[in-house]
Formats: C-alpha cells, sequence, structure tokens
C-alpha cells in the first residue's frame, strides 16, 4: 500500500494547522497575560494612592489630637 498519501493528507489537514493555531493561541495567552499583569500594576498603584491618602489623614488627625493637648497642658 502506497502510505505517502495518506501522510501527506494527514500532515497538511492535521498536523499543519494544529501546529499554526497552537502558536496563535500561545501568543493570545501571552498577551492576555501582558494585559492581566498590566491591570495588576495599575490595581497596586491604587492602592498605593489609596494607602497614601490615608497616611496623609492620620498625620493630619495626629497634628489636630496634638494641638489640642498642647491647648489643655497650656490651661
Amino acid at each position: 500500500m502506497d502510505y505517502t498519501g495518506i501522510v501527506a493528507l494527514v500532515c497538511v489537514f492535521i498536523i499543519a494547522p494544529t501546529i499554526v493555531f497552537g502558536f496563535i493561541l500561545l501568543g493570545k495567552r501571552g498577551k492576555n497575560k501582558v494585559e492581566e499583569l498590566r491591570y495588576r500594576r495599575d490595581i497596586l498603584a491604587l492602592e498605593l494612592e489609596k494607602d497614601k491618602s490615608r497616611i496623609a489623614l492620620l498625620e493630619a488627625e495626629s497634628r489636630n489630637y496634638d494641638r489640642l493637648i498642647s491647648e489643655e497642658e497650656r490651661k
């Protein structure tokens, strides 16, 4: 029997598209991973800004309490 034709058809219709679409899917997966990491970076930057604003609020509150304590000590 001539297996050359069968092997050629299998290669053309099964193996070659699998390889091509496999590389396409790997590329998309890489893009999705980069996008996910970009979103994580943005979320972490927002959390950092939130923490900075909390610290600034606590510092202002601390100054207010310090001022109140020093005023009571003067009385």
